[in-house]
């Protein structure tokens, strides 16, 4: 083979790297200001205030920044496992005794796997579960199996359910607390790990 052969090759360094990954599932351009994990430390934050607060996953702690609650507030942190039913039907239970839930997974896992659980043990009864889903939309290099598109369509049919899709991380941060303080169950998307910031120019509340 010449070298000219060779150095046609593309170089494992001038390759240009994604940006979209499901491990990082950040949207952000290049030289675009971001916050990391404003969920999980909005979160840890609120906890201190309120005592009803628990945090619960469907094993995906690191992906949807609650290991941040779960490393502030370990007594009041449930890893349920890869079983997003028990996920929510844990939550459910937690609701009925008085707590205020944040149970997380992948949007495409609540939305599909976890459809039935939702609806008539949490929807149905208008308990107060706050289900909060990385990976929304097109936000993961994970492929159709971890893509929700049509999560938002699955969820506006259920009674009694507030649906939120937060702008950018200032706004993520700003509907934690409002969201917990809304009495009813709440599906709200969510973005993780660097997460763009763009309201802050705005002075947004």
């Amino acid at each position: 083979m010449s070298s000219a052969n060779h150095s046609s090759a593309p170089s494992v360094a001038t390759k240009k790297k994604l940006t979209t990954s499901a491990m990082i599932a950040s949207i952000a351009s290049e030289g675009q200001a971001t916050r990391p994990a404003p969920f999980g430390h909005a979160l840890a934050a609120l906890a201190e205030q309120r005592q009803d607060i628990v945090g619960l996953s469907a094993d995906l702690s690191k992906y949807t920044d609650l290991h941040i609650f779960a490393k502030a507030h370990p007594e009041r942190f449930y890893q349920m496992g890869m079983a997003e039913q028990l996920l929510m039907s844990a939550a459910a239970g937690m609701a009925r005794e008085g707590f205020v839930p944040f149970a997380t997974t992948y949007a495409v896992f609540a939305s599909r796997r976890a459809y039935d659980f939702i609806c008539m043990a949490i929807a149905e009864d208008n308990l107060n579960v706050k289900i909060v889903c990385g990976l929304p939309g097109l936000t993961t290099g994970y492929g159709p199996s971890h893509q929700a598109t049509d999560d938002l369509a699955i969820f506006r049919a259920m009674p009694n359910l507030m649906i939120v899709d937060p702008c950018d991380a200032l706004e993520i941060e700003q509907a934690v607390p409002a969201i917990a303080a809304h009495q009813g169950p709440v599906y709200m998307r969510l973005l993780r790990g660097n997460v763009p910031l763009v309201l802050d120019e705005y002075g947004y509340t």
